[in-house]
Formats: structure tokens, sequence, C-alpha cells
């Protein structure tokens, strides 16, 4: 019983192993940098003018909308939770702002709507999930997602709102010195969420939390005030991503942004972040993001469709969740053991 108090509270204090060079060569960010790598080289393969910087930029405003709510996504699976109403909270905050742009408000009261929507979501998410520990954080949030657009549908019918500030428009095709606004913005983001979870007290209480709740909770982790940050967090950025989206469309539409959430989530799997919690890096996702927008993009130059292109996505999250299950399956196959234990008697 000691014992097991004892290995639960190292998981949660997050005892940092020894570095090694496996620790550090053998990790799953280097896979994904191997895996962009060569996505790179095929692409440019397939299309002599994939590497023109005009259209690798126009590549970045095409999914870099979807990469601003993966990082704060990573925060949520880090608990051990999942958000799948976050492309509801895409749509309902744009139409809001649609509303409000259609209604001749200033620019900053529209912006303000959009994140402020988009923050009360979330909260509303992490209220539910915190207060309510019976139901799991996958029904709450499916219901949500269908609620939220609800509302959406209420509001704006199948019409659109299409009036909105000029400057609106700068959000998803404007460039700073010719790197794209919107590039900016995402690498800013990971800097700050890096400091963030790998540096601050905050995110060493999501990793906590994602390897043991009640552990965590008993070494003074205020848990349920945590996870309502980090789904606050979720939808604040759902809501900020949204305005990207209005932009880029140049309308806000109740049905924009179906099946957002599934590639949002794919993306921080693939870089490394366990759907059971307590386990990613940002620099993971960060790699992740580019790996499917570009993937995505090198598909759409051989002309796959989207059905398809969205099966080849659901598959590489197949993968991507299996993957760590399959490599452990290795670890303890029996000759493996035995070699494993021949190499440490050799040292």
């Amino acid at each position: 019983m000691d014992q097991a108090v004892k290995n639960q509270t190292d998981r949660v204090i997050g005892l940092k192993p020894e570095k090694t060079w496996k620790t550090i060569f053998f990790r799953w960010e280097w896979g994904i940098l191997i895996i962009l790598i060569i996505l790179n080289l095929v692409n440019s393969g397939i299309s002599a003018n994939y590497l023109n910087y005009n259209n690798l930029a126009s590549t970045l405003k095409m999914f870099l909308d979807k990469g601003i709510i993966a990082i704060p996504m990573m925060m949520v699976l880090l608990l051990g939770e999942i958000d799948i109403s976050v492309a509801s909270i895409m749509t309902l905050s744009g139409v809001l702002m649609g509303f409000a742009g259609s209604n001749d408000m200033p620019f900053l009261i529209i912006i303000l709507i959009g994140l402020g929507s988009g923050l009360c979501c979330g909260l509303i998410n992490g209220f539910l999930v915190a207060k309510i520990p019976e139901l799991s954080s996958t029904i709450i949030t499916l219901a949500n997602m269908i609620f939220f657009r609800g509302i959406a549908y209420m509001i704006i019918e199948n019409r659109a709102y299409m009036k909105f500030p000029p400057v609106m428009h700068f959000f998803a095709w404007g460039n700073v010195i010719n790197i794209p606004f919107i590039l900016i913005v995402f690498l800013l983001e990971v800097l700050i969420f890096t400091f963030v979870i790998h540096r601050t007290r905050f995110g060493r209480s999501l990793y906590a939390i994602g390897s043991n709740t009640t552990a965590s909770y008993f070494s003074g982790v205020k848990t349920d005030n945590v996870k309502i940050i980090a789904y606050g967090l979720n939808g604040l950025f759902s809501g900020f991503s949204a305005m990207f989206l209005v932009s880029k469309l140049g309308s806000a539409r109740a049905s924009m942004a179906v099946g957002f959430e599934m590639e949002i989530i794919a993306m921080v799997i693939l870089g490394g972040v366990a759907v059971t919690g307590g386990i990613g890096t940002v620099p993971g996702v960060f790699l992740a993001v580019f790996t499917i927008g570009l993937l995505r993009f090198g598909l759409g130059l051989i002309n796959i469709s989207a059905e398809t292109i969205m099966i080849i996505i659901g598959l590489l999250l197949i993968v991507s969740v299996g993957l760590p299950n399959i490599l452990l399956f290795i670890k303890n196959l029996p000759f493996v053991i035995r070699i494993n234990k021949f190499l440490e008697h050799k040292k």
C-alpha cells in the first residue's frame, strides 16, 4: 500500500527522469519532424511550385486557424479530458460577430463579442466537466457541440452575415513584412503556451491531474479550477480563431467549421499528447499542426477529394493513438525483454 501511494505521488510531482541519449533522441517529436521533412520532399516532388514562397504562405493561411485551437486543446487532453465542441464554439462566435457587424457595431465591440462568447462557451464546458464528474467530458462536450451550433442556427438559420469592417480582412489574408499575420500570431501563441505549460505551476498541475486526479487533489492541486481554466482558454481561443475563419470566408454561417474538431484533435494526438492525459509537449503539437496542414495541401495537389483526405486523417489519428500501445506490446515481448536484460548485463 505504501509503495502504491509512493508511486502515485511520484507521478503527480512529475519527477524528471535522468537525461540520457535515449531520452533525448528517442522522442516522439523527432518522429514527427522526420515525417514533416519527408512530407515536404514528397510534396515538392509532386509539384515544382510547392516550395514557392507565395504558395506556402497561402497554404499556411488555410490551416493555421485550426492550429490556433490545437495548442490550448493540448491542455484539455493533458488533463485526460476532451473537447469536441470547439468547432461549434467557432461557429457561434463567428455568427455573433456577424450579427454585430450587420448592426454596424464598432470593430472593437465585434472582436470582444467573438472572444467573450468563446470564453463563455469554454467556461460552461469546464464547469460541467469539473462539477459533474459522473459524466465524461465526451458526453458533455458532444451535447454542447449540438447546443452551441443549434443557437447559431436559431440566430441566422440558413442565411449568412457578410457585413464586416474592412480591417477584418487583414486577419486571415494580411501580411506583416511579407510574413502572414496569422503565422506571426500562431508563433507568438506557441511561445506563450510553451512557457505556461512547461514552466509554470499551472502547467505542472495539468500534467499532475492527467497522471492521477485523485493524488493531485490530495496533494493540494485545485483540480476543478484547473479544469475550468483549461476549458475556458480552449473556448477563448476558439472564439479568437473564429475571427480568422470569418475573415478567410468573408462571411459567417451556421454551417461553417463542420468537422474541424476532429482535425484539431488529430493534430494534438499526432503531436504526442496521450488521450489518457499527463503526456505531451507543445513542440510536438506545433510540428503536428504543420504535418497535417501540409499533408492536406499535398493530397490536394494530386486532386484527392476532401472526403478521402478526411479518411486519411482519420487513419492517421488511429495510428497515432495506437502506436504507443503497439510499441509497449513489442517492448513486453519475451525475446525483447531478454535482449534488454542482455544489453543491461553487458553494461
